[in-house]
């Protein structure tokens, strides 16, 4: 109950604000999927291929709209649709209404022709995918290298980033999250554009500390801490879990049913991965999802959130050696910094892991540890720009031109990077 003081606290400081705001300009995108015939396909799966936090589904009558901050207009939109070939199409070159996306059959041999599993099938491989977490996740100390970047939100503006190349060591799945290590191997950020409110932040802490207290449990107040559970999967060991092995989350409950739906499949070489939407809506509209790979049950990809966009986590796996690792962990969460609360300011932690080695492991260090506590100040990190200029990780997911046209209205980055960076 304690814990929910803060969200609510802040939201009912200006909800006026919240109410009045809340149709702030924005992208909008809609129109109608249509197959080689004109004949109108429903269920077909739309996103934006840099940011697939921004995805929907087309209705029956194959109509579909998506809502997107304005600074992503030059992004593209991804459709896909068993049975047909994916499209990717320039936002640029679609209209705010009134388009129309044609998708071409796709020719699938008889050997990869699955039957579409009955609804009353799809509790039981959600179960069994439950069920099989210990097989299909890491048991062992393993490592992970990769780009962790936070872009915080304010209606059509981005307003503050952080970038962070971090190594994290894992003892496996079975054991406390937190006795997680993460060591940060450079780490650069930008100004805070936004307006924050001292009170607020002072009000944020004094809630914490009460709650710390009262001997209850706080999230770290390091992000890139906090990120990494944000893999709920990790997490499955605790029985409040959402992939708890009671499962009542994905089940339901007389008191709180949970509906699902058979959204398609995808065949990724010789694997068939289910698409399952769930949620309290019958049917669910799709926004939370989890996809199954049918060889041996293991949760491929999911996405959780809250239905008016407050709190969101995608993750997305990849397979090494017969387990599976994290590939992408994305969490949107409210950004509670001033009275104006509300979705128009979210931050959007996203930590792309490329590396995963699980043999001869050198040990972090505990002086090099990143603390639980330990909040990214600036002065706090020293800028190496040799190691960012030619950066792997960085080069493999460049940061949109969208936003850093918004972050460098007040000056460029690199000049941004330098007057945070410690002497």
């Amino acid at each position: 109950m304690i814990r929910n003081v803060l969200i609510i606290t802040c939201i009912c400081i200006n909800c006026g604000t919240l109410y009045s705001q809340s149709n702030s300009p924005t992208g909008q995108l809609s129109g109608s999927v249509l197959d080689e015939g004109n004949n109108p396909l429903d269920h077909v799966y739309f996103f934006l291929k840099n940011y697939p936090e921004f995805n929907g589904f087309s209705n029956s009558s194959g109509h579909f709209s998506l809502r997107f901050p304005e600074v992503l207009k030059e992004d593209t939109l991804v459709v896909n649709h068993l049975g047909y070939q994916r499209l990717q199409v320039p936002l640029a070159r679609l209209k705010s209404t009134g388009n129309s996306i044609r998708l071409a059959q796709a020719v699938i041999g008889l050997e990869e022709v699955i039957v579409k599993p009955e609804d009353s099938s799809l509790e039981e491989m959600i179960s069994k995918a439950i069920d099989n977490i210990p097989q299909n996740y890491p048991n062992k100390r393993h490592q992970l290298t990769g780009l962790y970047r936070k872009v915080s939100t304010n209606y059509d503006d981005f307003t503050h980033l952080v970038e962070a190349v971090v190594t994290v060591e894992d003892l496996g799945y079975e054991k406390d999250v937190q006795s997680a290590k993460i060591k940060v191997e450079s780490l650069r950020q930008s100004e805070e554009h936004a307006e924050v409110d001292p009170y607020i932040s002072a009000m944020k802490a004094k809630i914490r500390n009460q709650i710390e207290s009262m001997g209850e449990p706080v999230g770290a107040l390091n992000p890139i801490i906090g990120t990494y559970p944000s893999n709920y999967i990790r997490t499955a060991y605790v029985p409040e879990s959402h992939f708890g092995r009671d499962g009542y989350r994905f089940m339901g409950i007389p008191e709180l049913p949970v509906y699902h739906q058979f959204m398609g499949m995808e065949f990724i070489g010789t694997d068939t991965i289910y698409h399952i939407a769930f949620g309290s809506d019958d049917p669910p509209d799709g926004r939370n999802f989890l996809k199954i790979n049918g060889r041996n049950h293991a949760i491929v990809e999911y996405q959780l959130g809250y239905r008016s966009g407050e709190h969101q986590v995608y993750v997305k796996f990849r397979e090494v050696d017969g387990r599976y690792y994290p590939e992408i962990i994305r969490l949107k969460s409210l950004r509670l910094i001033n009275r104006d609360v509300g979705v128009h300011q979210m931050d959007i932690h996203t930590l792309w892991l490329d590396k995963v080695n699980t043999d001869h492991l050198k040990k972090i260090r505990p002086r090099d540890l990143l603390k639980r506590e330990q909040e990214i100040e600036p002065n706090e990190f020293p800028l190496d720009e040799g190691f960012w200029k030619d950066n792997e990780f960085l080069k493999n997911h460049p940061l949109d031109s969208a936003i850093i046209n918004s972050l460098e209205r007040n000056g460029k980055l690199l000049e941004q990077f330098e007057r945070n960076a410690k002497d």
